[in-house]
């Protein structure tokens, strides 16, 4: 079983990346971002990363005006952790499974910054076959979510109620990597020699 999830992770991987359809490269303008994420460096994280296409096509079927506010995310992941400490590097490139559950779009007020943001976003649940990125996956606690667009900041679309989201059943497939504020998305394990990120 270990042999043939690792065949998977390595067949996966160059596939997506040799697509070329991989993340979304559209950056968001400096306005999208308030100076308190521009400072922490709110885009590094580490996340589930998914195919553009894929993911483009599930809003299209949950909404018919995709993308419904102004900006979209870099790419199309599912946060594991903001700025993770420490990172898990060996985990990187894991093959990862994201069920779609549900859609929602709507307001969401945060009091602390005095920001109202409108967010639209799946409800997912997310699994691997691999027995270290599962546990990973376990210890988060997180409401995972794929953000597809906004208005104010996308970390607003977790606060969404998801308990009336749109009931949906979609199931994607990701990999697991990290990415930062310049665009890189490192998707293979940074630990084995020769290996860098790639710009996708």
């Amino acid at each position: 079983m270990k042999i043939l999830t690792c065949l998977k992770n390595v067949l996966l991987l160059p596939a997506m990346i040799s697509a070329g359809s991989f993340c979304v490269r559209r950056g968001n303008p400096p306005k999208s971002q308030s100076p308190k994420e521009q400072s922490e460096g709110y885009y590094w994280y580490e996340a589930v990363f998914l195919h553009k296409e894929d993911v483009e096509a599930a809003f299209r079927t949950a909404s018919d005006r995709f993308p419904n506010y102004e900006f979209v995310p870099n790419d199309f992941h599912v946060t594991t952790q903001f700025k993770p400490n420490p990172k898990h590097e060996s985990l990187y490139g894991t093959a990862v499974t994201v069920h779609i559950t549900g859609y929602i779009s709507g307001s969401v007020q945060d009091r602390k910054e005095d920001l109202v943001s409108e967010n639209e976003g799946f409800l997912v649940e997310i699994s691997s076959a691999d027995e270290n990125m599962q546990l990973l996956l376990d210890g988060c606690n997180r409401i995972w979510h794929i953000t597809g667009s906004y208005t104010g900041a996308a970390k607003y679309t977790e606060h969404l109620d998801f308990s009336t989201a749109r009931p949906m059943d979609l199931t994607l497939e990701g990999v697991f990597g990290m990415a930062d504020s310049s665009g890189l998305v490192i998707l293979q394990s940074i630990k084995q020699p020769g290996i860098s990120g790639e710009e996708i």
